[in-house]
């Protein structure tokens, strides 16, 4: 299972729309000021058609989507055999890795067919492929050795 993400814009972090123009002129160290980086400068390549989500389970374990990951999805790109996909089967929104082989279908959550659901004839919306997942960190796993 997912769900779709809204992400708040930090007004802290985001107080003005230029701070280089704030004073009316433009600084002679403007031409060597490091530009910041925002994380969707690397990971979107089409906005318009990217979308986040969280996941909701571990069931994607073995591709590295944990739950509480974020999930990218992109709808510009082709969905293809081998591809992870978010779809939505009988209702269900899932994030699963899609298999075609001949002229039957699945759905995997790893490489073992014994892990897969045949969806050959089913009704099957597909959203998009995922591009990129993101972890948290959890420090609650982090081991400390004493001094």
């Amino acid at each position: 299972m997912i769900r779709q993400l809204e992400i708040p814009k930090n007004s802290a972090l985001e107080t003005l729309d230029n701070p280089g123009k704030v004073s009316g002129f433009i600084s002679p160290a403007e031409d060597y000021k490091q530009r910041r980086l925002h994380i969707a400068q690397r990971i979107v390549t089409d906005p318009t058609n990217t979308f986040y989500f969280e996941a909701d389970d571990d069931h994607m374990r073995y591709y590295g989507i944990m739950k509480g990951s974020i999930i990218v999805v992109d709808k510009s790109v082709p969905v293809s055999s081998g591809k992870l996909i978010v779809c939505c089967v009988d209702d269900e929104w899932l994030t699963r890795k899609l298999i075609i082989k001949g002229e039957n279908t699945y759905l995997c959550i790893n490489d073992s067919m014994d892990a897969c659901m045949n969806i050959t004839g089913k009704m099957i919306t597909i959203f998009g492929a995922v591009t990129w997942t993101c972890l948290p960190h959890s420090n609650t796993h982090v081991r400390t050795s004493r001094l």
